[in-house]
């Protein structure tokens, strides 16, 4: 995660602690919290770690509060998938601002050779950087995953050796098509790619599908945190869907809805519990591509990948970010599904 979402996190993290003071959380409480996050924006970061913070502490919540909060919470949820794909910059920079971060340590855009693909567009090529945006890699891998050819048709490369991608904002309901162009250079430090990379080093789709987003949106600080959701509707042009995981969840419906999810080319992703996810190796507040679920020997599990490219559950001897978990550390160590079915 990057900084940016680092500090709202703390920040909304103290604002929750101190409602704990006295380790109860009344009806009167609760609509504060909602007061307060009406007056202001009620941003994707505070809705995920209010959920978090609601299944985590419920046995402190009365009954009527704790009721009130999962209601509002799901609204706004819902509220902020519906919007998903819009807010884009009407008129594109040459290049895209770095974040804070970045500038700070002297980071530069420079020119990079390779193809455009190696093998296609493959669901382990895509590796997250440093930049906020896991939600946004995730997406991207999932559609890499299920439907390839909505990224071969998305992007097209031109003679003067720029990029043309093509994404979808939501306009009242109506999806319009939006083209964003940009030249061949990703932002550097010291010869290293600062964002986005490719599994293979000479492979250039993820590095460019992730430029032209953060030059849409505003800028690499523009794209931190973020729903998945945004993204697979900006990727896919198709309207997304989603679901709450909580301690309240049934494994045998939850296991439903997500072999449902999947069915038929679904692109999903999951995102981490806010607070300490029980499974060990599994990152709070990240977004994992989900590669699918399955029964086997009696026991449901569900498949996933780490954006990062590494670090997982398990010792698999791989360390790819890819690994298998049983549904019961499932529905502990994660709290949303997001899905868009193209």
């Amino acid at each position: 995660m990057g900084s940016k979402i680092d500090k709202e996190a703390t920040r909304y993290r103290a604002k929750l602690d101190g409602v704990m003071s006295d380790g109860r959380v009344t009806v009167k409480e609760a609509d504060a919290l909602i007061k307060n996050a009406k007056n202001g924006h009620f941003s994707e970061v505070e809705a995920h770690y209010l959920s978090g913070f609601v299944d985590r502490k419920k046995r402190s919540f009365d009954p009527a509060a704790r009721a009130k909060l999962v209601a509002f919470v799901h609204g706004e949820m819902e509220s902020l998938a519906k919007i998903a794909g819009d807010t884009g910059l009407k008129t594109q920079p040459k290049q895209p601002k770095l974040t804070e971060d970045s500038k700070k340590a002297g980071v530069t855009y420079d020119a990079r050779p390779g193809e455009l693909t190696v093998k296609g567009f493959g669901v382990d090529d895509a590796l997250q950087g440093q930049v906020g945006d896991c939600y946004f890699i995730a997406a991207l891998a999932s559609v890499a995953k299920t439907h390839p050819e909505l990224l071969a048709k998305a992007v097209k490369t031109n003679r003067d050796g720029t990029y043309t991608v093509t994404f979808f904002e939501n306009q009242k309901g109506v999806k319009r098509p939006v083209s964003v162009t940009i030249d061949g250079t990703f932002a550097n430090r010291s010869g290293r790619l600062e964002y986005a990379s490719a599994r293979e080093t000479r492979e250039l789709w993820p590095m460019i599908f992730e430029k032209a987003y953060a030059t849409w949106k505003g800028g690499f600080d523009a794209i931190e945190a973020g729903m998945s959701s945004t993204a697979l509707e900006a990727l896919t042009g198709v309207t997304p869907e989603f679901f709450v995981v909580t301690s309240d969840s049934k494994p045998a419906q939850l296991f439903a809805e997500l072999k449902k999810a999947t069915a038929g080319g679904g692109c999903v992703v999951a995102l981490s519990k806010p607070w300490d996810p029980s499974e060990s190796g599994v990152v709070a507040d990240h977004a994992y591509t989900l590669l699918g679920v399955e029964e086997k020997n009696g026991q449901k599990l569900v498949s996933l990948r780490n954006p990062w490219g590494e670090r997982e559950p398990g010792h698999d001897g791989r360390d790819d970010g890819i690994f298998t978990m049983p549904l019961e550390k499932f529905i502990t160590s994660f709290s949303t599904v997001e899905f868009a079915k193209p």
